[in-house]
């Protein structure tokens, strides 16, 4: 049984700049800003308002939800109950026909009409009394539906705080873990640089020596040089005196030799032979 509800969004207000009424006669100038701390105010109350008015909404949509519910739900087991009833009726009638012919009435005397008289009212106040019955039967099966829904809801909201509780525990469990993993990488860290601190000092003053030993040996080298140098110009000067000695004493040779070839040659005199004593 169908039952024609209204929206549940119907009692929220369209506060849109497309509904709003433009007034463009009566323009008026802007104010002047205000300062910060008021505008800060103002935007905390808005939103304090638009909270209590969120959750009067959401108070409102539900009750308005479980009227709805309670009335479908009592419709809906009305009508199954009297569609039960008239199924029950029409086979009780029915159950008679079909064990044979229909017997003829039996004429009756006056005391049997008037029994049947009042059995008939009595049977009308027991239909009366069931009809009663029945309504408050339907009443509480519709109690008893909603309690039923409103123990799962409840139940369903345990469910999910007790959730809540669990995956909070774990996550703090896991972040507890990711602080430990996070200060031995720390540590790590710290040992790390440390180190490196330590391979910069000891490269520096590799560097230091390496570059002093380097300026020794380039000294070194270039005093050699300029030793070797002088004992190069002191040779280069011996060279050439022993040159331009070589040089005279040739001519002397050679003049000596002319000398000679000039002069005529004298026999050797004899040299007395000494006595042996």
């Amino acid at each position: 049984m169908d039952i024609a509800v209204p929206s549940r969004f119907a009692c929220l207000k369209i506060e849109d700049d497309d509904f709003r009424p433009s007034n463009t006669e009566n323009k008026k100038k802007k104010p002047k800003a205000a300062p910060k701390q008021s505008q800060k105010k103002k935007k905390q109350l808005q939103k304090g308002e638009s909270s209590k008015d969120w959750e009067e909404w959401q108070k409102k949509d539900a009750e308005f939800i479980n009227d709805v519910f309670e009335q479908q739900m009592q419709n809906a087991i009305l009508q199954s109950k009297l569609e039960f009833e008239q199924q029950k009726k029409i086979s009780s009638k029915e159950s008679p026909q079909s064990q044979g012919k229909k017997k003829k009435p039996k004429t009756m005397t006056w005391n049997q009409f008037v029994e049947s008289r009042d059995s008939d009212t009595r049977e009308e106040v027991t239909v009366v009394e069931h009809d009663k019955d029945f309504f408050d039967d339907v009443v509480e099966t519709v109690r008893n539906e909603i309690k039923k829904d409103v123990v799962e809801e409840n139940r369903k909201q345990r469910q999910e705080k007790f959730d809540e509780v669990f995956s909070l525990t774990q996550l703090q469990e896991k972040l507890e873990e990711e602080r430990q993993k996070n200060a031995l990488l720390e540590n790590q860290l710290k040992e790390a640089k440390s180190e490196i601190a330590a391979v910069k000092k000891r490269n520096a003053m590799l560097c230091s020596m390496l570059s002093q030993g380097e300026m020794k040996n380039k000294a070194q080298v270039l005093s050699e040089m300029a030793r070797l140098s002088k004992l190069k110009e002191e040779m280069i000067d011996n060279i050439t005196q022993l040159k331009g000695d070589l040089e005279k004493e040739r001519t002397k040779s050679a003049e000596m030799k002319k000398q000679n070839k000039t002069i005529p040659k004298q026999p050797a005199k004899k040299m007395p032979k000494k006595k042996s004593k």
